[in-house]
């Protein structure tokens, strides 16, 4: 089937939207008409060439849709379900999917890495040649082909536009503070950097009732939005020192600090907030080969836990339906989060605006 979608030809871009063809779900595929799909800066940093990737591809990983085919080996009766893609399906086979830690799936990480499907290749093209896809989703586009089990069920009533976030950024923000950091009611925590998955770890915090909540950013809106989603405290780190002003706050540091942005300096500051014996978790992405320095000292006198995290150590086929019912139970308040809305067709648009770091979350509405 012919399909349009947004594709990188270059490191650096731009993207173009392009007529594509979509071949038909494999075994164990499905075919999804995507309804909405999110822009994260991991789509930014694929587009920068910051992070080395198999060109041409259709990006975006970030995906809300409808099944309307299936492949062999996948029940009919999925056709019309309600869907949030992830990245992470779990092969059932890896050391790491064996141990329960599905969001570091060695099969995943290995087809994500060659853009293509789990069995080697893609289903998309363009003029007879081979067009890749971006994390075993590619969402956007009108339409994807997914792995069946990569392919979450979440309630009909659950708006695209917000059920696609929890494909990555909400889920990520919420998790590492749910299960990662495993922060618990009454404890401090500091959000360094109020983008798109620190807005989210703002919205697991206050979820758990961690108290204080400090979020820390530049810029006054995500600042603000920070105290509209829960945080009790909002700092600018470009006006004061951020470790003394969060050490205001808590005086012995925090007990958990989230690194949300993917600056190594932010990464030493989140863990100079955090108090003896405290925990400091990197969320955000640089660069490969970027490093930050923490003192060793600090680490083995004072037992400081410094925990990367991949998608908050999610099991994405268990959190997503979770996330979404406390959605629709109006537990998690994800509308405010959403602040920019385009068109597939305006996807220069709606990168710039992710670029800018003024808006939440910029949302391609693909309906």
């Amino acid at each position: 089937m012919r399909i349009a979608a947004a594709v990188l030809e270059v490191p650096g871009g731009p993207l173009r939207v392009a007529e594509l063809e979509l071949e038909a779900p494999r075994r164990d595929e499905v075919l999804i008409r995507l309804l909405a799909s999110g822009i994260c800066r991991s789509d930014l940093s694929l587009l920068d060439g910051k992070w080395p990737a198999p060109l041409p591809m259709v990006l975006g990983h970030e995906g809300a849709g409808i099944v309307e085919a299936v492949g062999e080996g996948v029940d009919p009766g999925r056709i019309g379900e309600h869907v949030v893609l992830t990245f992470t399906p779990a092969c059932g086979r890896c050391r790491f999917c064996l141990q329960g830690r599905v969001n570091l799936c060695t099969a995943a990480a290995r087809a994500m890495d060659l853009g293509v499907l789990p069995d080697g290749t893609t289903r998309l093209s363009h003029g007879g040649g081979p067009v890749h896809h971006l994390a075993l989703v590619s969402s956007f586009a009108t339409h994807a082909v997914v792995p069946a089990n990569g392919a979450i069920p979440v309630p009909a009533g659950l708006d695209p536009m917000l059920a696609c976030l929890l494909g990555c950024g909400v889920l990520t923000g919420v998790v590492s503070v749910t299960r990662r950091a495993n922060v618990r009611p009454g404890e401090s925590v500091a959000i360094l950097g109020c983008g798109g998955v620190g807005l989210a770890t703002v919205l697991g915090a206050s979820l758990v009732s961690a108290h204080p909540i400090v979020a820390v950013d530049p810029v006054v809106s995500k600042r603000e939005l920070a105290l509209r989603l829960g945080a009790t405290h909002a700092l600018d780190p470009s006006a004061e020192d951020p470790v003394a002003a969060i050490r205001r706050i808590v005086s012995d540091g925090v007990d958990h600090a989230f690194e949300a942005i993917g600056i190594p300096a932010v990464a030493e500051q989140a863990f100079a907030a955090t108090r003896t014996g405290g925990t400091t978790v990197l969320i955000g992405q640089p660069a490969l080969g970027v490093k930050a320095s923490f003192p060793v000292y600090d680490l083995t006198q004072f037992e400081h836990d410094v925990l990367g995290t991949h998608i908050g150590g999610a099991t994405p086929a268990l959190d997503i339906p979770v996330l979404a019912a406390l959605v629709v139970a109006g537990k998690l308040g994800l509308e405010p989060l959403v602040t920019h809305r385009y068109r597939l067709e305006e996807i220069e648009e709606a990168i710039e605006a992710t670029r800018s770091g003024n808006a939440g979350r910029v949302v391609l509405d693909l309906r």
